[in-house]
């Protein structure tokens, strides 16, 4: 099945506390978004790589990436004001013969080609596929003063990844929806899921760590470094 791949790349990344955007940052020599990108540049069943970024930033990306990434091969578009409206704009430019699409944070650059091949498998035959994690603590709901509403069973939850992949035809449909309906959501599964749609979730990496954080950014040097990735 041909197979377009978006990139979400358009977030400023406060909590980096840095003037740089962290997926521009280097990690251990190579951009974030560089890294991110070339999981599925260099995976044979990938076709499209689209780029999502913030707006007026095309020039730079370019040059950021040149050394790094066949930069022919990706294309670039603006994001917008939210995660889920650049994810948006990035599946109105997925190729008509698409019947694959994978949604990946560009702040994940240490996911494998293992487990993006494993999410395709799933995809093809569920319709739509996410990574999880088993949660190592116990998990608490609680209310906006802070106080227990209760403890949910944790063998029943699990910590979601990216990258998510889906039938084209599924999450165009699911992007439709949330746009007529006004939903929102924290990821393209979650629109998914409200269409009745099944998800099939794989394990997941432990090394697959979103960089939010300078210490997550070290932590990913550390990974790199034990694994030579």
């Amino acid at each position: 099945m041909d197979v377009t791949a978006i990139i979400a790349a358009a977030g400023q990344g406060l909590r980096m506390e840095s003037a740089t955007r962290k997926q521009y940052l280097f990690l251990e020599k190579v951009p974030v978004l560089a890294r991110s990108l070339n999981l599925f540049l260099q995976h044979k069943r990938v076709g499209e790589v689209i780029a999502v970024i913030p707006p007026g930033e095309r020039a730079d990306v370019q040059n950021l990436l040149q050394p790094y990434c066949p930069i022919e091969r990706i294309r670039l578009v603006d994001g917008g004001a939210t995660r889920q409206e650049s994810v948006g704009r990035g599946l109105n430019e997925i190729p008509e013969q698409a019947a694959l699409v994978c949604v990946h944070d560009a702040a994940r650059p240490l996911a494998t080609a293992g487990l993006l091949e494993t999410l395709l498998d799933a995809a093809e035959e569920w319709g739509a596929a996410v990574p999880v994690l088993l949660p190592a603590d116990t998990i608490k709901k609680v209310d906006q003063a802070g106080l227990i509403l209760s403890t949910p069973d944790r063998d029943v939850l699990r910590l979601v990844q990216t990258p998510q992949v889906f039938q084209k035809h599924i999450i165009t449909a699911a992007y439709i929806q949330a746009g007529e309906k006004g939903l929102q959501a924290t990821d393209d599964a979650s629109l998914v899921e409200v269409m009745g749609w099944p998800v099939k979730t794989v394990p997941g990496e432990k090394e697959n760590l979103k960089i939010t954080s300078p210490r997550d950014l070290d932590l990913a040097s550390l990974i790199i470094k034990g694994t030579g990735v």
